[in-house]
């Protein structure tokens, strides 16, 4: 398991397709390990579980990519979405913003997605981990964004202090904050005042 650096205390275990599994991003606080979802390939717990210092998990949405890990990591506590909570059945839900700090400031955020109902995401500094979030759903066989949903995120996604945005399965992974919201306004703005969804 290959941790990659993006700072001095901030990593990340690439995606993998077999297993699918999700990015997961390592924060090394003062206090906590920080770990922004587990992933599902097996290898990425028994690597974490051998650090020694205590762990906290944020998990960004209920899928298995991204939370299949949850029952095997060694975790003092977990935050997640009111509807992740549904499917883990364990951990702190996040219904409005937390702040923690723990080296550096720490903000567990909602975040409204199209992709995965109740998805929360992680700031730390000058980065943001979204998982999914900004990625579309699919609806009657087709790719589409909820248009208020999308509006709502736009909104979350500019108010946040992050310069960079981490986005789960993207080749790049570490993108620009105004790139990421430039996709995002140029879909809302083909949508139809008519339609509730806008079709990709």
């Amino acid at each position: 398991m290959e941790k990659i650096r993006i700072t001095e205390r901030l990593f990340y275990i690439k995606a993998s397709k077999n297993p699918l599994s999700a990015d997961v991003g390592i924060f090394e606080g003062d206090e906590f390990m920080w770990i922004f979802d587990i992933g599902a390939d097996e290898s990425v717990p028994m690597s974490l579980n051998k650090i020694q210092k205590p762990k906290n998990a944020v998990i960004s949405h209920f899928h298995p990519d991204h939370m299949g890990n949850l029952e095997h990591a060694e975790l003092n506590n977990t935050y997640l979405g009111a509807n992740t909570f549904k499917y883990a059945k364990r951990g702190t839900v996040v219904e409005s913003d937390i702040f923690f700090d723990d080296g550096e400031r720490i903000r567990i955020f909602p975040l409204p997605s199209s992709h995965a109902k109740g998805s929360i995401g992680m700031e730390i500094g000058d980065y943001a981990f979204l998982g999914d979030a900004t990625y579309s759903t699919m609806k009657q066989g087709r790719v589409c964004y909820n248009a208020s949903v999308l509006k709502e995120e736009i909104t979350v996604l500019k108010k946040l202090s992050a310069k960079f945005f981490l986005i789960s399965h993207d080749e790049k992974f570490i993108r620009q904050k105004e790139e990421i919201i430039g996709e995002l306004e140029e879909i809302y703005n083909k949508r139809d005042p008519k339609e509730s969804f806008i079709w990709i």
